[in-house]
Parts: C-alpha cells; sequence; structure tokens
C-alpha cells in the first residue's frame, strides 16, 4: 500500500539567519566556536545588533528541517512537525515548506512567545558557529501531533536537538512510539555534540528501546561512547540502532551495521566555504537512498557527495528545488 508520505520529520522550526564575521567578532562578543549555543531573546537581539550589514543567507531551518526539504527536492513526499506562532518568522518558515510541497503542522494563532531563529556566524574558514533563540519551537504540545500522519508514513525522522526541554523529548517519543506501533521505521540525529554531553539521559529516553537508523559525526559518536577512537564506538551506537552511520567530514563517513562488517565510504573533498548544513544535506540525501530501496554503500556515496557540495556555498541549503534534481541527477551521471 502506498503510503501518504515517504518522510514525516519532527525538530525545532527555526528560521536560519546566517552571516560571515571574522574570528575578532566572536571573540568580541563571547560567541563559542563550532557549537551550538541556546540563547535567550536579549542575546539573539543584542548578536543581531552587533553585526555589520544584511543576512547573507535567510532560509526555513533547523535540522530535520532541512533534511526533510533535501529529500523533498530528491523526490520524497514530506511532512514537517515543527512549532511555530502566526509572526513573520513563522509565516517565513511555513510559505517556504509549502512553496517546496512539504506539509507542517499549522502555525499557532494564540501562541505566547515568537518563533525560533538561529543564528549561525561563519568564519573565513567555514566554520560555523549557532546561536539559537528557540522561542515557541519546543514547546510542542501532544495533542498537536498528527498520529494517522506519523503512522502513514514510510519513515519518521527525529531531531536529537528535542532532547533539550521536556516538550520536545515527550514529542520525540510520542513520534516514534506511534510509528513503531505502526511498523514505521524510526530514525534520529544526535544533532550536536553538546546535546549528547548535556542530554544524554532525554536522548537515551527518546531512542528506547532501539531504532532502525541514527546519523552522527565522528565527534558525537566519541562523547556519546565517551571513547577517544572511532572503532570502539561501533558497539555502543549499534546498541541503540540496528544501523549508525557516523560523518567524517570531507573524507566521508563509516556505515554500522549489526552483523556485518564496518564499511567507510569515501567523500568528495571540497575547499568548504560554509559548513552550516552539511550533515543535515547527508541526512537527506541517505534517506532518499533508504526510501529508494538503494544498499548501504550507495545511499552513503550519494550522502556524501551531496554534501560534499552544500559545502561550498553560503547556507544551509541549495537555493531551490530545481537545483536539488540537479544534483540527483549530476550523482546518478557520475556513478555510472
Amino acid at each position: 500500500m502506498t503510503k501518504d508520505y515517504q518522510l514525516f520529520g519532527i525538530g525545532n522550526a527555526l528560521l536560519d539567519t546566517e552571516y560571515q564575521v571574522s574570528e575578532e567578532f566572536l571573540t568580541h562578543n563571547n560567541v563559542l566556536k563550532g557549537r551550538m549555543t541556546l540563547i535567550d531573546s536579549a542575546r539573539r537581539s543584542a548578536l543581531i545588533n552587533s553585526v555589520d550589514g544584511m543576512p547573507d543567507d535567510v532560509s526555513a531551518g533547523g535540522s530535520v528541517a532541512n533534511a526533510i526539504y533535501a529529500a523533498q527536492g530528491f523526490g520524497c513526499r514530506n511532512f514537517f512537525a515543527g512549532v511555530v506562532a502566526d509572526d513573520n518568522i513563522g509565516m517565513a518558515f511555513i510559505n517556504e515548506f509549502t512553496d517546496a510541497g512539504i506539509d507542517t503542522l499549522p502555525p499557532r494563532t494564540t501562541a505566547r512567545g515568537d518563533s525560533g531563529q538561529c543564528l549561525i556566524f561563519i568564519t573565513p574558514d567555514g566554520e560555523r558557529s549557532m546561536n539559537t533563540s528557540i522561542g515557541i519551537a519546543d514547546s510542542f504540545e501532544l495533542s498537536e501531533l498528527p498520529i494517522p500522519t506519523i503512522q502513514n508514513a514510510e519513515l519518521v525522522y527525529v531531531e536529537g536537538y528535542l532532547a533539550s526541554s521536556r516538550a520536545g523529548r515527550d514529542a520525540a517519543r510520542t513520534v516514534i512510539n506511534h510509528a513503531r506501533d505502526a511498523g514505521v521505521r524510526t530514525c534520529m540525529t544526535l544533532a550536536d555534540v553538546s546535546i549528547v554531553q548535556n542530554f544524554k539521559s532525554a536522548l537515551e529516553y527518546i531512542v528506547e528501546p532501539e531504532l532502525d537508523f541514527v546519523f552522527c559525526n565522528v565527534e558525537e559518536a566519541l562523547a556519546w561512547c565517551n571513547v577517544d577512537k572511532v572503532e570502539a564506538t561501533y558497539g555502543p551506537m549499534l546498541s541503540i540502532a540496528r544501523l549508525c552511520v557516523i560523518t567524517l567530514s570531507e573524507t566521508g563517513c563509516i556505515v554500522i551495521e549489526r552483523n556485518q562488517s564496518p564499511m567507510r565510504v569515501k567523500g568528495f573533498p571540497q575547499s568548504p566555504l560554509d559548513s552550516n548544513g552539511a550533515g543535515d544535506m547527508f541526512a537527506g540525501a541517505y534517506l532518499t537512498g533508504v526510501i529508494n530501496e538503494w544498499d548501504n554503500y550507495l545511499c552513503a556515496q550519494f550522502a556524501n557527495f551531496a554534501a560534499s557540495k552544500i559545502v561550498t556555498q553560503i547556507g544551509a541549503r541549495l537555493h531551490s528545488l530545481t537545483e536539488y534534481r540537479g544534483l540527483w541527477g549530476a550523482f546518478h551521471d557520475d556513478s555510472k
């Protein structure tokens, strides 16, 4: 039976606002380089006021939202569950996804608080430092979750950032439980090393007893397992999911699966302009391969290829769905 949606994603709905800045800017404004830092609305205003000029890129974002958008561009039919207010930021998010053909939760017309925004500061080395004002993005109410939609998807993708709040944690766990009950495959991204370090118990609550897939980078995997060698992460990571993909930046990724030998898949090295969104693009491409019933190697190869393209531009997403379709075609041409 054909499902209504191929991917159902849940995560923090954030308007990504990117600025190119100097190293001195980070130092002067006490911005922690290369990390995601949660901030309040006052801090958000202060940082925006400290930047010279207009943003270099503004797009509807968030980790899972970016991955869902990429998968939509690669031909999947998707739904994204995120909470926004009926304000300028929230409606910009909804309209962008609607234009792409992605269905969403409606904005809250009675919300107390602002929609979420992520300020992304990019230094000349391509490193991104994220300062996130969650607003109402993590204020999920279980009654808002579209249970029939979850159960009528092929795969559910959950954002690890939801572990940072009780409402987000409970929403993530609820979505996964309903998916399992309906035989829908489950997947999660560990999101960021700071989430692993500070909210591991909440992440463990979300994944219990196990997932079908988990995505993480090598730093997140090492932090999760409290080890210093990637090879030592294989056993612990496979205790939470039957398959784990560990990304290694430009050198590629490692795919580990129960009862299978670990598989390293080479990347496509680039000179990065902006690393923001690389992991999200990777996940969106990999899950597109899963939906198309590709083997693990081809999924990983396409994910590496797609991620290598996004780092050569400013912004976590390509500029149009047409560009995603072009990337899809380019990969198939190159892999012949």
